[in-house]
């Protein structure tokens, strides 16, 4: 079972789902990932590819002020929304294709978080809209297959950290020149 690890909802178990094909960032790449982040106060967080909505999750409960979340699978939106609705926070969530829903969005995010099928890679058009949600300074993490060494085709992102933890790859980009 997944829990929120650390924050105000410390404990709590996440959204669980049977028989999907959804792969929860695991508990030791959470708190590697925030432990590394560590700032999240009052931040606007975004959560792409959400699935159990794990990442989106573990920032509010650590302080961040809205997450928006976007899942291609109703039944994920679904959990999440019922989740989220025993908790109170600032949440939207969509469903459909990261790039349709993007297109469509209008506001800015501090911290973006990317965690699609380990077996597809985010491609350029896609980046290119996340680059325009992203404000001055923002970070965006992308998780991936260790395997995948590649670095994001950004106009604005630059790799600041990357860890490996087990079979996960999570590099952290900051916007600059914005």
């Amino acid at each position: 079972m997944t829990r929120i690890i650390a924050g105000e909802w410390r404990g709590h178990s996440l959204p669980t789902f049977k028989g999907e094909l959804v792969r929860p960032t695991t508990d030791r790449a959470r708190t590697v990932l925030f432990d590394t982040l560590r700032y999240f106060q009052d931040l606007k967080v975004l959560d792409l590819y959400s699935g159990t909505g794990a990442l989106g999750f573990e920032a509010l409960s650590r302080g961040a002020s809205s997450l928006v979340s976007i899942d291609h699978d109703r039944n994920n939106m679904i959990q999440q929304n019922e989740w989220i609705d025993r908790h109170e926070k600032p949440f939207k969530g969509y469903i459909g294709d990261v790039e349709k829903v993007l297109t469509k969005l209008t506001d800015s995010f501090d911290l973006i978080f990317a965690d699609p099928p380990y077996a597809e890679e985010i491609p350029r058009n896609i980046v290119a809209l996340i680059e325009k949600h992203a404000r001055a300074g923002a970070k965006f993490v992308y998780e991936k297959s260790r395997r995948n060494e590649s670095v994001l085709d950004s106009e604005i992102f630059q790799l600041e950290k990357e860890k490996v933890i087990s079979e996960t790859r999570i590099q952290i980009y900051k916007a600059i020149g914005l």
